[in-house]
């Protein structure tokens, strides 16, 4: 059996930060992604990095923060987060990354939707793969081996603390095992649920449903405003930084300092906006070559003469694994966490978003919480000893079984996972996007109970590189996922920040609270910590 101090599901930026952290701290790492190392499948960013650089210190940044996250967000994260970012963002330059810079020499600084002043830095439309490839080359720098095409079938629990995980090798058709002091989930979140796309399945969220953790604040959802109609292309924030301007419907620029999905919202209401790149300046043209070039061979756009139709999409999910300060895995209440199990990035619902998703904090957030995360999954595994064996064990075994068993049934009369993934797609669009209401959202858990009894096709009987099994295991978890978060929005009887609700149209002035959902639908709340 291997045996690792700190692994890591998800080869995220979150997750390879985190890998980072471990390592610098002394812990042996590994990391485990469900696809190829280099992929993207594990994010969705779609904005550059927010830092207060060119402000005398966070406050602002931390308030605007708040103010978007329709005051769900937690205190401390949000300060120690905005506060870290300016050093997050040098740490990146010193790694090699080349940002955007202004004609003083400063990380040029743009002012996107829900920032009260410049504060987004990147490198124009390639900031997502630049910055996962300096931390694919800081995790080579320390040798961390990471493995792609892993599918995670269970994490293994005794006595409340996770002792490691069992995992298919998808090539191969191998069942193994790996032990741990700890474990940190740093996956996608679950926005294939609207999409459909098969990106982001939801996989550790319902290893943690299935583990008897409560999920939090799965009724909030961002949507994505730049996001070109009739397509799923969707365009970097940061054009609005540089001279990129929302025109609606009435020919006049759209509000955007509400923040990203307030903008997204006015957008849908007005049955769709338009994108104006025409005044961006030729001295940042260079930095969007790609967005120009997709648009021209994607959907036939010159977009330095030609208005962009835009209609929004669900981008990233908010809500995940609830964690505490240092990311460890809360179950229940915040004096309640699972020793050996942490969380990270788009996986987890850390607090920082709270109910709104703000520009340049989705990159922020990820680093940050991959940082904290591994440096606290490191001290576990410093002051620990493996544990567990015999119940790996036993959940190897049964896990075989369990394989075996979906394998002999090949050939059996079933849906694909192509039509219950579209199914999903169109009753979350229509009943879990940017309105809902009580019917709606019966309607929708109704749907959804539907499709978890639906049998799923399986045809293909070989256990090697067998992947209509793994879109089948990634389908019953996006499902389990999906019903958690309409019962989520089902409780939440008010309209706050991205969730609204056409039947409770205004905000409780109660204090806010997270919601807590379990695998059975059962909702609870935990309140604010700080």
């Amino acid at each position: 059996m291997q045996a690792w101090d700190v692994v890591i599901v998800g080869g995220s930026v979150a997750g390879m930060r985190a890998a980072i952290a471990a390592s610098d701290a002394g812990a042996t790492v590994t990391v485990l992604s469900s696809s190829q190392p280099s992929s993207f499948n594990d994010d969705a960013i779609i904005c550059g990095l927010a830092s207060s650089a060119g402000e005398t210190n966070s406050a602002e940044h931390a308030a605007d923060t708040h103010r978007v996250g329709a005051d769900l967000c937690e205190g401390d994260i949000v300060t120690s987060t905005t506060g870290s970012a300016v050093g997050h963002l040098a740490q990146l330059e010193k790694w090699g990354l080349n940002l955007r810079r202004d004609r003083n020499g400063s990380p040029h600084l743009g002012q996107l939707p829900g920032q009260s002043n410049p504060r987004t830095a990147g490198t124009g439309d390639s900031t997502l793969r630049e910055v996962r490839s300096i931390l694919e080359e800081q995790c080579i720098k320390r040798n961390i081996p990471r493995r792609g095409d892993i599918e995670i079938l269970d994490i293994v629990m005794k006595n409340g603390t996770a002792n490691g995980l069992i995992a298919l090798d998808v090539q191969s058709g191998e069942i193994f095992s790996i032990q741990s002091k700890a474990l940190i989930l740093a996956d996608a979140g679950f926005q294939s649920a609207w999409t459909g796309d098969s990106r982001a399945m939801g996989t550790s969220s319902a290893l943690a449903l299935r583990e008897g953790i409560s999920l939090a604040n799965l009724e909030f959802t961002s949507m994505h405003p730049l996001t070109v109609a009739d397509t799923s292309l969707r365009l970097p924030l940061d054009l609005l930084g540089s001279g990129g301007v929302v025109i609606g419907a009435d020919g006049q620029p759209m509000s955007i300092e509400d923040g990203p999905d307030a903008l997204a919202r006015a957008i849908i209401d007005a049955g769709g906006a338009s994108l104006d790149l025409t005044s961006i300046p030729r001295t940042a043209t260079t930095w969007f070559a790609g967005v120009a070039e997709n648009l021209h061979a994607r959907c036939g756009i010159d977009s330095s003469q030609t208005l962009i139709p835009l209609m929004p999409m669900a981008n990233v999910t908010i809500g995940g694994i609830p964690t505490d300060a240092i990311g460890q895995v809360v179950k229940g209440g915040w004096d309640s966490t699972v020793k050996g199990l942490f969380a990270a990035g788009d996986a987890a619902c850390s607090g920082l978003h709270g109910a709104s998703l703000n520009s340049g904090d989705h990159l922020l957030g990820a680093i940050a919480s991959g940082e904290l995360a591994g440096n606290a999954a490191a001290n576990q595994a410093a002051s620990s000893k493996f544990s567990g064996s015999s119940q790996i064990s036993i959940a190897l075994t049964e896990a075989h079984h369990l394989h075996d068993s979906m394998l002999s049934s090949a050939g059996a009369e079933g849906v694909s996972e192509g039509t219950i993934q579209s199914t999903l797609a169109t009753t979350m669009q229509t009943h879990m996007g940017t309105s809902r209401n009580a019917g709606g959202l019966t309607q929708a858990a109704a749907s959804i109970s539907q499709l978890q009894e639906t049998t799923i096709s399986l045809s293909d009987s070989s256990p090697v590189m067998n992947t209509e099994l793994v879109t089948l295991l990634r389908t019953q978890s996006l499902l389990s996922v999906a019903s958690a978060a309409v019962s989520a929005a089902t409780a939440r009887e008010e309209s706050r920040g991205n969730h609204v609700r056409s039947d409770f149209p205004t905000t409780d002035t109660e204090p806010p609270s997270h919601s807590l959902t379990s695998m059975d639908g059962t909702v609870t709340s935990l309140p604010l910590r700080s």
